[in-house]
């Protein structure tokens, strides 16, 4: 892993009218690492990544990336977002259009890649998630474990800097979670930059540089996977864990 921070966030706020959601939140993500962060619902997990991405805008605080604060005025946005990839709960696929189309419809109308070029690539990401056969499919007739794949290589194909997950296998069936983070454990072994919001605990375990503890808008604990679930400090985490583990038992 590289020494070099992505992300530095500052003092980060969110409110929602009088709700709190973020509470002073600093983190900083270093190139090629894997964070997880975990948490009770409604610790302010999704909003966090999605103040990263943009799509709500924080009340207050900084976000750095790679040294220039996205929220300056003169920021470039849409520049940005196509460096930070998102995956959703739900999969936001294009419904009228083919597995294919899904995918690269971005990198051609963002990006300017020529049409041939983007079905070149479409179809080496499709492999790379086990899909080819279903390039000329329609989302709607996927199950939930492939329509997230889909949606997993749509957002490689802007060839993105970070990949930002929000909880991407809480929408799906249990026996369809195990591709989907096969595919995930590939790209994180690949050295790309990932953020996860996750409930899979044997995931952040298994894939995670640091794993992140939020409670009610605040970063409560975070430390190395063997820290944090094997000999967590915060007495909010212990319990956290203690509650969730023995759920999956």
């Amino acid at each position: 892993m590289e020494d070099q921070v992505v992300f530095r966030i500052n003092r980060l706020k969110k409110s929602f009218g009088d709700l709190k959601v973020l509470q002073d939140v600093n983190m900083q993500i270093r190139k090629g690492e894997v964070v997880t962060i975990i948490g009770p619902s409604g610790s302010g997990k999704s909003t966090f990544l999605r103040c990263l991405n943009l799509l709500e805008i924080p009340s207050g605080g900084e976000i750095y990336y790679n040294d220039k604060n996205i929220l300056d005025k003169g920021f470039n946005r849409s520049a940005y977002r196509k460096k930070v990839g998102m995956v959703f709960q739900r999969f936001n696929l294009f419904v009228g259009r083919s597995v294919l189309d899904n995918i690269m419809v971005a990198p051609v109308k963002l990006n300017k890649v020529s049409r041939a070029n983007a079905l070149v690539e479409a179809r080496e990401l499709l492999s790379k998630v086990g899909l080819s056969r279903f390039e000329n499919t329609f989302p709607d007739t996927l199950s939930g474990g492939q329509q997230q794949r889909v949606a997993i290589a749509r957002a490689l194909a802007m060839h993105p800097d970070v990949m930002l997950f929000d909880e991407p296998t809480s929408a799906l069936d249990p026996e369809l979670v195990g591709d989907v983070l096969r595919v995930m454990k590939n790209i994180a072994a690949s050295g790309m930059t990932m953020i996860v919001v996750t409930h899979e605990m044997q995931f952040a375990r298994e894939v995670s540089d640091r794993v992140i503890f939020m409670a009610d808008g605040y970063v409560a604990e975070e430390g190395t996977p063997d820290e944090i679930f094997s000999h967590p400090k915060n007495p909010r985490t212990k319990e956290f864990l203690s509650r969730v583990l023995k759920e999956e038992e």
